[in-house]
């Protein structure tokens, strides 16, 4: 699973180096949750590291923009990335755009 060059992360992850490998390696980690970016369907999707690393999530051309520790981080994190959107004037019915430059 490839991972954006500049993740989005929660306030709540305090040890980002050790999640990353976990990622890289495919070992879940309880509670954490990944927001996903999947380019077949240009689409957002919320994942937990469990369904990722375990093979529950069928492998399409994806990428981690965001990790978060529990469910209800991961959803004020998602909120964050649309605000940014917003800021940054990009293409709200592109979710594509949302992410370009950190992709």
């Amino acid at each position: 699973m490839r991972l954006a060059e500049e993740l989005f992360v929660s306030e709540n992850i305090s040890d980002l180096e050790t999640v990353i490998y976990a990622l890289k390696k495919s070992i879940p980690m309880p509670r954490l949750y990944c927001i996903l970016f999947i380019f077949e369907k240009n689409r957002y999707e919320i994942i937990s590291s469990w369904q990722l690393c375990k093979g529950r999530f069928p492998q399409r051309e994806s990428i981690i923009v965001g990790i978060a520790n529990g469910r209800r981080e991961t959803y004020e994190l998602m909120a964050y990335i649309l605000e940014e959107a917003v800021k940054e004037q990009k293409d709200l019915s592109n979710p594509k755009t949302w992410i370009e430059g950190i992709a």
